[in-house]
This record gives structure tokens, sequence and C-alpha cells, in this order.
């Protein structure tokens, strides 16, 4: 047998976990961890790590190279034997970004080294992240290198937590890396799954949308196309939406006890309603607050029922970020890095990826005193920890409905100490997660809910009222706690007073409250990643339904901010101002395309399903390559249908634009056909084009030009064109010269104006207040400060300088300390 240089061989996923395997290993063995270029060294161990996937499955034209031209009858396209390919970027991408080629080489380097680390290893052990994706990066790189990942000395160690305790004691249960075998079959399955249903797809959709004059390619994916279908369905509801106005009678009334208010209970059959039962006729409104106008009534039923809420549970991740995005701002995708930070850099979170809102009872027992111990000593949180009841188990405790992970929650290291180290949006995240805890240790919140009818004149009011009989667990959170619970019925919390049937009442006022209904909101980040979680409540189909319910919507938890970035990237999603999301015209055209071409590809219902039988083959009850062949033959009917259907398009109709059809005035052989960019926007192109860098390519294009206001003031730049009001993609408004004819075109203006900032004159008030200096170079400005994108450096520059704008004042002055505050501009 050959020289072994190690005892052990830890494969971690990422360096950062790496880092914390040999701190742990390092105090377990009573020796100091030394970082050699490339692992760890402790001991007889070496700790290495990868950048996640280190490989993935070839393209097309690795099995075939006549596979690399996009053809119908290529498809679909199923590799006979699976080849795996280091990662690496395209060409054109490694020429566009220098940076990038040097990051490829170095991770290609890095792979290397890890190979060399392979063959001095006796026992090697998988430490990848404790989910499915962790434990394929892992085992697919041992099967690439000859090593057989189920063998007897291949060893998994399942780290949840980078707190050094928990660390420790996940090296101590290290086991078989054989008992996730199955998790390997369904992690591999997932990535085949992919790759046929998005190759297969975006090729089919690509081609059949190019007969109909589409540019560019249409990416279908399992989740991003049904997550995109959500955003678009929302949109277009908001566009078609009709509001309606709508009448409430309200009155107040006096009692013996005190004063409350109380609607109308619309009767089924009054006048003047409509489909949905709204009263939209006003006279009627005002006739009934007439008729009981200073008049007496009664009492004909009060009920007191006492309710009460638990503590919401603690975090998964998809909960996290909903939170974030309504209550910090935050992206989906900063919230995955804020936490991310907090259980890597910090180590004072558990696991961030997860998708449970469950503790295991060992927690309980074990780490939670301390826990609540250290939260008692962050100065935020004291009171509320401090008050905790520790002998109180809260519905999170569960060990049944604890998978891989359980929820987010605080570490025994997050101190005051550690807490301090954080910026200030990573204190405001861990401040959710810690209250969350807390709030498992207080009381339910109880309440009793008052319900009083009143009936005068013939009517019927009804009014409702809170009484709150023990805070419980909203204490933790103080004033943002928000009755938000659907058990407290339409949330009213005004005092109403104890009554008793009988009792008499009087009407000391009446009015009319105007009402209009309201489109539902545009999706933002949280709310995206909630639907996507929830994405049953968007089917009808019952069956569908039950299946997206219990596999807990589309995506996972660690791929649903991914999924919400590459629709951004691809352009079928953009946003207005930081989290609301729209959809763009191109991605309108994809749903339309695809929805047309099969209903498979939009449903989340096909993801639901494969995420329910990945299930089953992480837990050994199906078999992957059934699973494969039954994908492939869903494939095979879609496409030969449309093949037997005689290619016709079902594509997106494309209207055609003036000049369709007429010979190319260049080449003088093709025609000029309409055709669409990845914006959605109409032009014409001749038909003499063969693929991208094909010579015989004609390459001529006719932008229409559109039409416009052109009464604006002259531009002073090209002196021919008009400025017009425009808007970014961002929503801001801008005036730039109408004399643009297309992307690249050289007879355009390229004149712009942005919104002139209202810099008023500064009032100088004592020595505290120094004015801000006029412009030295044009002397009708005003010098503001300003930040540098790129070096982050302070910098004055003169108000009057218009990005693009020769006719403007460039004036800068670097500072390093400014000894004065200049006010903030506002913008038109």
């Amino acid at each position: 047998m050959a020289f072994k240089e190690f005892e052990n061989l830890y494969i971690a996923e990422k360096p950062s976990l790496a880092e914390a395997l040999a701190t742990a290993r390092g105090k377990m063995l009573g020796v100091k961890p030394e970082k050699s270029k490339g692992h760890w060294v402790i001991g007889n161990d070496a700790i290495t790590w990868l950048f996640g996937h280190m490989y993935g499955l070839e393209a097309p034209e690795a099995y075939d190279p006549d596979l690399k031209k996009w053809s119908m009858a290529t498809l679909p396209i199923v590799p006979e034997k699976w080849k795996r390919t280091p990662h690496t970027v395209s060409q054109a991408a490694l020429d566009k970004y220098p940076d990038l080629r040097k990051r490829q080489e170095s991770k290609l380097a890095h792979l290397s080294h890890v190979q060399d680390l392979l063959k001095k290893a006796k026992r090697i052990i998988n430490a990848g992240d404790a989910e499915r994706e962790g434990q394929l990066l892992v085992d697919e790189l041992l099967e690439e290198n000859g090593v057989n990942p189920f063998e007897n000395d291949v060893y998994r160690v399942w780290v949840s937590s980078f707190a050094e305790k928990d660390v420790i004691k996940a090296i101590e249960s290290i086991f078989p890396n054989s008992q996730k075998r199955n998790l390997f079959n369904a992690a591999v399955a997932r990535s085949k799954a992919d790759w046929l249903h998005g190759m297969n797809m975006t090729r089919f959709s690509t081609i059949e949308g190019r007969k109909s004059g589409a540019d560019g390619v249409v990416n279908i994916g399992r989740v991003q196309t049904p997550t995109l279908k959500l955003v678009v369905d929302r949109d277009r509801e908001i566009a078609n939406f009709k509001p309606v106005d709508h009448y409430l009678p309200r009155a107040t009334f006096k009692h013996a006890n005190g004063d409350f208010s109380a609607n109308l209970v619309i009767p089924e059959d009054l006048s003047g309603l409509d489909s949905e039962s709204r009263l939209i006729d006003k006279s009627i409104a005002e006739a009934i607050t007439n008729k009981i106008a200073g008049k007496n009534g009664r009492v004909i039923e009060f009920t007191r029922s006492a309710k009460s809420k638990s503590a919401p549970l603690p975090y998964s991740l998809s909960a996290l970020q909903s939170e974030c995005s309504s209550k910090l701002g935050l992206t989906a995708q900063e919230t995955l890095d804020v936490a991310q930070s907090l259980y890597e850099r910090h180590k004072a979170t558990t696991y961030p990826r997860s998708d449970s809102r469950y503790l295991p009872k060992s927690i309980l027992k074990g780490e939670a005193p301390q826990i609540m111990q250290n939260l008692a000593g962050i100065m935020e949180h004291k009171d509320a920890a401090s008050a905790a009841n520790m002998s109180l188990k809260s519905k999170a405790w569960d060990d049944s409905k604890v998978t891989d992970h359980h929820g987010i929650i605080p570490t025994m290291e997050a101190t005051a100490s550690v807490i301090a180290k954080m910026t200030p949006m990573e204190r405001s995240v861990f401040s959710l997660i810690a209250k969350a805890f807390i709030a498992q240790f207080h009381r339910d919140h109880t309440w009793n809910a008052l319900s009083a009818m009143i009936e005068v004149e013939g009517e019927k009011f009804k009014a409702a009222g809170k009484q709150v009989t023990n805070a419980g667990w909203k204490v933790v959170y103080g004033a943002n706690a928000v009755d938000d619970d659907e058990e407290e019925g339409d949330n009213e919390t005004q005092a109403l007073p104890t009554m008793a049937k009988a009792d008499s009442v009087s009407v000391a006022k009446s009015d009319v409250t105007s009402k209009r209904t309201t489109p539902p909101s545009s999706f933002n980040d949280g709310t995206l990643i909630g639907a996507m979680a929830a994405v049953h409540k968007f089917v009808t189909d019952a069956a569908v339904k039950k299946m997206l319910k219990d596999t807990s919507g589309i995506g996972t938890e660690a791929t649903r901010a991914n999924i919400i970035e590459g629709l951004l990237k691809n352009g079928h999603l953009v946003r207005a101002g930081k989290t609301k999301l729209t959809s763009t015209s191109k991605g309108g055209a994809l749903i339309d395309q695809a929805s047309k071409l099969s209903s498979d590809i939009v449903s989340p219902g096909l993801t639901a399903a494969w995420e329910e039988r990945l299930k089953a083959i992480s837990e050994g009850k199906d078999d992957a390559d059934k699973f494969i062949s039954e994908l492939v033959e869903s494939l095979k009917t879609i496409i030969e249908t449309k093949k037997t259907a005689g290619g016709s398009s079902t594509g997106v109709k494309i209207e055609p634009i003036e000049g369709h059809g007429e010979t190319c005035p260049k080449c003088k052989k093709g025609k000029m056909m309409t055709r669409q960019t990845k914006a959605g926007k109409a032009f014409l192109s001749c038909s003499q084009y063969f693929g991208k860098d094909n010579p015989k390519n004609c390459g001529h294009a006719i932008w229409p030009k559109e039409e416009e206001d052109v009464t604006g003031p002259d531009c002073p730049k090209c002196k021919k064109g008009k400025l017009v009001y425009r808007k970014t993609r961002d929503g801001r408004d801008f005036q730039s010269c109408n004399q643009y004819f297309g992307k690249d075109d050289p007879k355009n203006c390229g004149y712009a104006v942005w919104p002139k900032a209202d810099i008023p004159e500064p009032d100088v008030k004592g020595d505290n207040s120094a004015p801000t200096p006029n412009c030295t170079k044009c002397g009708k400005g005003f010098m503001v400060e300003r930040t540098s994108k790129t070096s982050g450096k302070k910098f004055l520059a003169c108000n009057n300088w218009r990005k693009n704008d020769p006719l403007s004042c460039d004036a800068v002055q670097w500072l390093s300390e400014p000894s004065y505050r200049p006010p903030r501009p506002k913008f038109g």
C-alpha cells in the first residue's frame, strides 16, 4: 500500500466551513491548525475546501458536435452516458471580464490541488453543506477522480451550525457516507432532470419563437418559468383592474357604559348591490344614515369569546426573506447574504438555508438556557430575555417536523461582544431572529373578542372590539407587535363597552364611509418568495394544490433568491424601487409563448411533482432511473406532438411593421422581416441571416422611428432634434434628444438631461453652518457633496453637471475631510 500522508481528509463546501472545521478539530486534538496553500493541516488530518459545485454536466455538443446547431430534428437531446466537466465560463465572458479569467484559473488550480490531496489520504470525509446539493458537490468530485463515494473509507460530517461546540459535536458524530447514498441519487436525478428539461425546452421554445419572428433565446426553467408566470399574471391583473366605488353606512352609538362605532350589516336583498354584495348606490347609503340619525335602538346580541395566539415560529429562510423585505426593505438575495454572514462570519446564528420553522427538543434541554442568558446581556433584548420562562414549551419544539435542519435561531456564541462587531443591517436581521427565539419562552397572547349587534329603525349594525387579557409574547416585539392574526377577524381594536342584550342605545352620529376597491399589490422580493413557498394558493386543481402544499411550493430555500436574480438578469423582471418586482414585455411574451407550446412548461405542478419524486428517491422509496425515463418520455410527447402538427408556429405572434416583406436594400437578395428584440421591440432585419458570426450574413436592420412628442426644446447638441421626456426601467424621468435610431446607430445624437437638483441657498447661522460655496468654474451652480461609486471617496461637484451633457459644468473638487455638510438635493 502506498504511503498516505494524512489520516483524514475533510472536503468542505467552502473556505469558511473548512476554517470552522479546522478550528474545531484543532481544539479536539489539542494542536494549532496550520494553514497551507489550499488546505489546513491539523496533526495527521488535512481539511480542504471547494467553491460550491466544481463540476457540471457537459453541454450537448460534448456528446455530438452536430448538436451545437439548434434544430428541431435533434430534439429531445438525451445523453446515453452522462458526462461531467469542471465548471468554466464562456470564452466571451472571459474576454469581456479579465478578472473572471483570473478567478477561473485560480479555481481550476485549486481543483488540481484537491485532486492531489485525494491521493494522500487514508480516509475521506464529505463536509458539504448539510443538504442535497452539499451531498452532491463532494460526491461528484470523488466520482470524477476515481473514488467511490460510498466505499468503507468515505465518511460524512453533518454541520448545521458554525459555533465551535456544534462543529465539534458534528465531527464526533461522523457516519459512513453510504448512509446518504439515496440523497446523492436524488441530487444526481435533479441535475439530470433540470438539464433535460431546461436544455430541450429552451431550444424547443426558441426555435418555435423564431418562426414567428422573435429574436434571442427563450430561456425555460422548471422553477423560473412558473415563478415568472406568477409575476406576469399579477401585473396583468393590476393592468386590467377596474376600481369599484362602494359605500358603507356607519354610526356612533351612545351606551350607558360608553360610546362605540358600528358598521351596517348589509342585507342580501338591499337595492344597489353589485355581484360582490357591495353597496354601490351612494343615495341608498345616505338614506339609511338619514333614517337612523338621532334615533334610539337596542342591543340584540352581545358576545365575548376568549382568544389566544401562540408566538410566531422561528424563521425558515423564506420566512426570514419575507420579513426582511417587509420590515427592512431588503431583497431576497440581500437577506440571504446577511444571514450567511451571521452564520459563517459571526457564528451567531444557525444554518440559514433551512426550510423548517421547528426546533428539536434537544436544544430546549441543552443550549437554550445559555442562549437566553447571552441574549439577556444584550441591551436590546435584556428585558424580554430576562422575563423569559424557560419552563414553557411552545409548539415550535417538535422533533417530528424537523428535517435536515431546524429553524434559524441564535447560537451560544451570540454574545454582546459579537453583536457589537456586526454591521447595522446584520444587527437588524439578528434582532428579528433573536426575538423569534425569545418569544418561544413567553406565554400566548390572549384577548377577549367582543361583538355587539345593534338594531335601529329596522337596520342592523355590528360592532367589534378587542380586550387584551395578557400581552404574552407580544411584549418581546413591543410597539412593533402588529395584530395581523386571522383569528382576530376584522381587527377592530376599539374599547367596546360591556353591554347586555336589550340595552338601549342612541345614535350620536351617522355617516357614509366611501370606499374604493384596490388592485392587488405588485410583488416584491418578500411576497414573491412567499408566493413561491405557498404557490398552492395560486392553482385551482385540487390534486396539484395538495401536492404543492405538501412539497412546500416551488424552488428551495437555497435557490429562490437566485431564481429571482436570474429573472432580473435575463430581462424578464425589473425592479421598480428597491424591492418592487414587475415583468417586462419580454417576460410576458415568454409566458405567452411557453403557455401555447405546453401548459406543463409554466405550471408549478411540474416542479412540485419533481420535488415529490426527488424526496421519495432521497428516502429510498423511488428509483432515480425510472424518474428520468418518465421525464424523457414526457419531453418526447411534447416535441413529437408539435412535429406531427406540421411544425406550424404557436409562438407569440408579432404584428408585421411597415416595410415587412420588402427586398433588402443592402444585399438585394433577402426580404426584410419583422423581428423582435429581447426587450420586445419590433424591428426589420434581412432574412439573409445564417447564424451568429456567419460571414454570409447580410446584417442589415431598420429600426422604426417611434412616434413621440416633438414639441420640446431644441437639442443644444445636434441642433436638429427635440428634447422629449422618457423614463428609465426603474421609473426615473429624464429628457433626451429624439434623434435616436437604434442601438449603435452612428446617426444617434445621444444627448440626455437628467432632473436638475433643487439646491436651495443655505441659511448661514453663526459659525456652525458654513455656506455651500459657489462653483468657481461656471459661477452659477453650487458645489454639492457626492460619493464615488467606485472608490467610495467624498468629493464636491457642481450641481449643474449632467451626464453625457457637453454643455454642463464638470467642476470637481476631491475632499479628504469635508468641513461642512451641504443640504441633500431634491430631485423632481
